[in-house]
C-alpha cells in the first residue's frame, strides 16, 4: 500500500478528507460542543446524519471509482482497499440514515464490532511495511469498539469523542495530507 505518489491522488484524498470530517463532526458532538439544539431549531444529531450520509455515499462513489478504474499504482490492490472501504461506507452511510431518523443505534453498534475485527486482518497482508496503514487499522478497531461501548453504556460519550477527534486526524487527515503530496513517511 506505500506505494506513493499515486498517479492521480485526488479520487482518494477526497474519500479521506470526506470520511475525516464526517469522523471529526461527531467527535465534536459526543465531546459535547454543537450537541445542543439552538433555540426552537432540530436537535443537531440529525445534522449530524446528514454529514454521515453524504460522507458514506462520498465513500461508495469513491468504491466504484476503486472498482472500475484501478489507479496505477493501486492495479488489483484497489480491491484490498475496496474490502477494507466497503463496510466503513455502510457504516457512515447507515450511522447517517439512523441518526437523521432517531432510530435506535444498537444495530448499528452491533455492526461495529465485526468491522472492528475485521480491519485488523489488512495489517499484515495488505499494509505490510506501512506503519502508518498498520497503525490506522489498530486506532479503527479501537474506534468501533469504543462505538458499540458507548451505545450500550459501557463508556461516557466523551471518551468516544475523543477518541473520535484523534481517530479524524490520524485516521484521515494525515494519511489525505500524505496522499496528497505524494509522501510516503512511516514506510519501512
Amino acid at each position: 500500500m506505500g506505494n506513493f505518489p499515486l498517479v492521480n491522488p485526488l479520487p482518494l484524498t477526497l474519500l479521506l478528507v470526506s470520511l475525516g470530517l464526517v469522523v471529526w463532526a461527531a467527535g465534536l458532538f459526543f465531546l459535547g460542543i454543537g450537541s445542543e439544539p439552538a433555540e426552537g431549531g432540530q436537535h443537531p444529531v440529525r445534522t449530524l446524519g446528514v454529514i454521515a450520509f453524504v460522507g458514506g455515499l462520498a465513500a461508495f462513489v469513491n468504491i466504484a471509482y476503486l472498482l472500475f478504474v484501478r489507479p496505477a499504482p493501486l492495479g488489483d490492490t484497489s480491491m484490498a482497499v475496496i474490502a477494507l472501504a466497503t463496510p466503513y461506507a455502510l457504516f457512515f452511510t447507515a450511522l447517517g440514515i439512523s441518526a437523521f431518523n432517531g432510530l435506535d443505534l444498537k444495530p448499528l453498534a452491533n455492526i461495529s464490532l465485526p468491522i472492528a475485527v475485521g480491519s485488523l486482518f489488512f495489517i499484515t497482508k495488505f499494509f505490510d511495511g506501512d506503519l502508518l496503514f498498520q497503525s490506522i487499522m489498530v486506532v479503527w478497531t479501537v474506534a468501533f469498539v469504543a462505538v458499540w461501548a458507548t451505545v450500550y453504556g459501557r463508556i461516557p460519550a466523551k471518551a468516544l469523542g475523543a477518541i473520535l477527534v484523534f481517530t479524524s486526524v490520524w485516521t484521515f487527515f494525515l494519511p489525505a495530507l500524505r496522499t496528497a503530496l505524494g509522501l510516503s513517511f512511516l514506510t519501512s
